[in-house]
């Protein structure tokens, strides 16, 4: 009867001791913690759009510890399952090759595409033209939440592809201030030329685009509504632009719609200034 009651006192100790083996491999490691911590989604609710929006945060390594602020880099379209991580990606890259600073992302999920990311309204997109009301949602409710909750400089990029590039672009010349630095790949400025067109002449001309850097890319296979009016549109700043203003336009034989390397070579734009 004693020789049963240790066999299953030997059972259940060996049962356990698998217990807690497991439960220790289920623990995360303080790394694996650590990069929960610094990736993650938050709601923000916009009182100017009338709605929550769902924002990606990632954080540099190290950030818990350290005792500095960051600069941010706003991303737009960043609900794809892999944009959001291949930006992180392309940022880390560049730190590591010292070709970039440390900083923090944040990527903006589409709620109306159209509505947010087309400025003027245009028959061939439907909702389109709400693009004042989502810059002020991201100049009023958001940057002042990030600011507020992260260790953000008041260094500020923006990055946007398509549609969301020529939001990007149109951010540059209706609140020049919201940011420091601008990238747009594959700008459909094609969609409402003269209207970015009459945007950029009022800018210009009160001389807000100083200090300002903007950075274009597209393929040579792009859409239509990118290479027909994306040179254009770039020589009107370069001959019309204050002095401290400063462009750049890349075109990538061979390539198409918004070409890999766009934020890559972005980065690097504006970092060499």
């Amino acid at each position: 009867m004693a020789k049963r009651v240790n066999s299953r006192k030997s059972i259940l100790a060996i049962v356990f001791i698998g217990i807690i083996a497991l439960w220790l491999q289920t623990i995360p490691s303080p790394s694996s913690a650590g990069n929960k911590l610094r990736q993650s989604a938050v709601k923000v609710y916009s009182q100017i759009l009338e709605e929550e929006r769902t924002i990606l945060v990632s954080l540099p390594d190290g950030y818990e510890s350290a005792e500095k602020s960051y600069p941010v880099l706003y991303i737009l379209d960043a609900e794809g399952e892999t944009l959001f991580p291949k930006c992180i990606s392309t940022v880390m890259d560049l730190n590591k090759k010292d070709l970039a600073p440390e900083m923090i992302v944040v990527g903006i999920w589409n709620t109306d595409r159209n509505r947010d990311m087309i400025p003027e309204a245009v028959s061939h997109r439907p909702g389109s033209g709400g693009s004042k009301n989502f810059l002020n949602f991201i100049k009023q409710e958001l940057m002042p939440y990030i600011q507020k909750n992260y260790h953000a400089s008041d260094y500020s990029m923006l990055f946007g592809m398509s549609n969301s590039a020529l939001f990007a672009v149109y951010a540059l010349l209706e609140k020049p201030t919201t940011f420091k630095a601008y990238i747009a790949s594959s700008p459909m400025i094609g969609h409402c030329p003269d209207y970015m067109h009459n945007k950029a002449e009022a800018f210009i001309e009160k001389n807000h685009l100083n200090g300002k850097l903007l950075y274009m890319i597209y393929g040579s296979e792009d859409s239509h509504r990118v290479t027909a009016y994306v040179p254009n549109f770039q020589n009107y700043l370069n001959s019309h632009a204050p002095e401290g203003f400063s462009s750049k336009l890349e075109i990538l034989d061979g390539e198409g719609h918004v070409p890999d390397g766009s934020l890559f070579r972005g980065l690097q734009f504006i970092f060499n200034h």
